[in-house]
């Protein structure tokens, strides 16, 4: 919904049908296991392969991408969707994992190794049939005053003999094609260490070294287009001729906001892939039964953790040729890494209780942001007679054309606790209820494929390439769940059985962010610039522009003026903050609650003189909305995690703002599945 701008389809933008597409998808998987027991070892070995073959079909023909936008945001998509012009992704997976374990008194030995290879070949077109296929973002007051029928649109007279060379294009036409092999080979070596009766100890040591490996890519103006070396291969160019980062004549910036030239020593070498260097992960852990009668256990941990990313990213880095903008992955760029300690205990009462609390802290090692080196260090300031005296983009501030870059950062951590009683009956009732507690802040919530769209959705102030600590847009801070299940046997020697299962759960909102609707600091992006809470005062020193609505009434500075004041006393964050700024996904949409229901019924039978079981199974997902359409149901400001409610525009360093006074509420009704009830019934044949 948020794709190059928000796309829908949701409460704030409506897509047409003809805009969307079709998934198909076919997936097969193949594995086999071995497992060897000795007489003081044993040994187990796994292969498995998976093959996904994955398309797209848009349900429109070929015709222009029309974004109509309204207050700055968009306001309807129609035409072509554009991810789906000939897309489609080839994905084979390869992982064998070798563990051998041997047992010497007191110790547990495993050794083992794993390689696990992806290989991806991508079609991806989002310039189609040989041009743009964007007609641009059009404001719906321009867009009803006069329709565009008869424009030069890319060099054709009229729409008519756009959409004819289209469907003609697009017949012969050669697409885009990327495709690489990304592969993590992995040893490690383990020592589960019994010191006593009542302590056990485990540490352990993992190594893990990527590669990548036969990048290749065409398009239809340059095919074949690599160097068979590994890391070597040209992966960017525009108008069909090859662009190179490491010898264009660009004025670019680093990361610190210095100029570079030609982008060489700087990580901006689209000629080469990532570090391969090897990630060491070093762990250790215990357990400790505290009494000796297991009724108190102590255990926990602390060590480094690798993990894989979106391979998609490095897509980008091969694939993105005539996109119109440059994207990297820094040579130096690691695989994330996460430093990771927890504590935890159980406690059986005397009762059968038992409680479970948990204690858990994560650091980010290496994680994820996008950057864009065509920016340097903003110079300008805002002037907007208000608080609001942010730093702009000034033209000495900017280089020759935008040049993301995946880049790490240290900035993140989680920190965990949870608290968990668990309780079986002797009647077959069983009881459970947990609380949860989170903490989870990063520089960048990372929710893109494309590398633009990562750097745009990082809502920021000021400097756009500071990695700043800030809340998460993953995670909800609070969440309480409860369980009751309850199993009735009865008939003949037990025969029948029926098991009743509620599960509820109660979950505090999930986070967003004010941005405003274009761009304020001159970055080149409409959707991440922070949003500045003016005080009652501050409001009637602010610039409107007039407008006339889409109901034709003429919406006066003054109306908007005092609709904005409204609107911000009605929001319960917004109105704390006045004379601030908002903070990057600051506010919490509210919290909402959830029964979902299961009933098994079990029926015993004999087939040839064996015991064999038939189950019936109905679940409702979402009780309380099934009882009652007001039950249930979840609200949100925006469904992409950045709320634009007021738009601005500016010439030099002076803001002009707009605000649609029909805004009344922060947060609507989700009409999505989510706040739906659902029902499924099941049968199983156990045997």
């Amino acid at each position: 919904p948020s794709a190059l701008g928000r796309r829908g389809p949701d409460y704030t933008t409506l897509q047409f049908r003809n805009s969307g597409y079709q998934i198909e998808n076919k997936l097969h998987s193949f594995s086999t296991e071995l497992k060897s027991n000795f007489k003081e070892a044993a040994n187990k070995l796994r292969v498995v392969y998976t093959s996904f073959r994955d398309r797209r079909n848009p349900f429109s023909t070929p015709f222009p991408v029309v974004n109509i936008s309204k207050f700055g945001s968009r306001y309807i998509v129609a035409g072509h969707e554009p991810f789906s012009i000939n897309n489609t992704l080839n994905q084979d997976a390869f992982q064998a994992t070798n563990d051998f374990t041997f047992y010497k008194k007191n110790h547990t030995i495993t050794l083992g190794a794993s390689y696990e290879s992806f290989k991806f070949a991508n079609s991806f077109n989002i310039v189609g049939y040989g041009f743009n296929m964007f007609l641009g973002d059009i404001d719906i007051n321009t867009f009803k005053a006069g329709v565009p029928t008869s424009s030069n649109i890319y060099g054709f007279t009229n729409l008519d003999a756009f959409v004819n060379y289209s469907k003609g294009a697009s017949a012969g036409n050669k697409w885009n094609l990327y495709k690489i092999t990304v592969a993590q080979l992995s040893a490690y070596a383990q020592d589960e260490w019994q010191v006593s009766d009542r302590l056990k100890l485990t540490y352990g040591l993992r190594i893990d070294k990527p590669s990548y490996t036969n990048p290749y890519f065409e398009s239809p103006n340059q095919a074949g287009l690599f160097d068979p070396n590994p890391g070597s291969f040209l992966g960017s160019f525009n108008s069909g001729t090859p662009t190179l980062l490491n010898s264009d004549n660009l004025k670019l910036f680093d990361k610190d906001g210095n100029p570079i030239k030609n982008g060489q020593g700087q990580g901006l070498d689209n000629l080469r892939l990532p570090t391969t260097k090897p990630l060491l992960s070093p762990r250790f852990g215990f357990n400790w039964n505290a009494v000796g009668d297991r009724t108190l256990q102590i255990r926990g941990g602390t060590g480094l953790f690798t993990g894989r990313f979106p391979f998609v990213w490095l897509g980008n880095h091969i694939g993105n040729p005539g996109s119109g903008f440059y994207c990297v992955t820094d040579k130096d760029f690691r695989w994330p890494q996460v430093w990771r300690t927890n504590i935890g205990a159980d406690f059986k009462t005397k009762g059968g209780t038992i409680i479970t609390t948990d204690i858990a802290y994560t650091k980010d090692v290496n994680a994820m942001m996008v950057r864009n080196y065509r920016l340097g260090k903003p110079s300008g300031t805002l002037n907007s007679g208000t608080g609001d005296k942010r730093k702009i983009y000034t033209a000495a501030d900017q280089g020759t054309t935008n040049a993301y870059v995946f880049t790490n950062v240290k900035e993140g951590y989680q920190f965990n606790a949870s608290l968990q009683a668990t309780h079986n009956f002797k009647s077959g009732l069983f009881l459970m209820a947990a609380y949860n507690y989170l903490v989870a802040k990063d520089a960048s919530s990372v929710s893109a494929e494309i590398s633009g769209d990562a750097f745009d959705r990082n809502p920021i102030l000021n400097n756009a390439n500071q990695s700043t600590l800030t809340p998460s847009l993953y995670g909800n801070t609070h969440r309480v769940i409860a369980a009751a299940t309850q199993k009735f046997e009865y008939g003949k020697a037990n025969a029948s059985a029926t098991t009743v299962s509620l599960f509820g759960s109660w979950t505090s909102g999930n986070r967003y962010g004010y941005v405003y609707g274009s761009d304020i600091n001159n970055d080149g992006s409409g959707f991440n610039d922070l949003m500045y809470v003016p005080t009652d005062g501050e409001i009637t020193t602010m610039n409107f522009a007039p407008f006339t609505d889409v109901n034709g009434n003429l919406q006066s500075a003054a109306a908007q003026r005092t609709a904005l004041l409204a609107f911000i006393n009605q929001d319960k964050y917004l109105s704390k903050i006045k004379g601030q700024y908002t903070e990057k996904y600051g506010a919490v949409t509210p919290g909402f609650t959830q029964f979902d229901l299961r009933v098994l019924q079990d029926f015993r039978l004999k087939v040839g003189g064996k015991d064999k079981k038939i189950q019936l199974s109905l679940d409702i997902q979402n009780l309380g909305n099934m009882l009652s359409s007001k039950w249930g149901v979840r609200q949100y400001a925006s469904s992409t995690g950045y709320y634009q409610p007021l738009n601005v525009s500016v010439t030099g360093s002076v803001p002009t703002y707009q605000f649609d006074p029909s805004q009344k509420e922060t947060f609507v009704s989700n009409p999505d599945l989510i706040s739906r009830w659902q029902m499924q019934f099941g049968i199983r044949y156990i045997f």
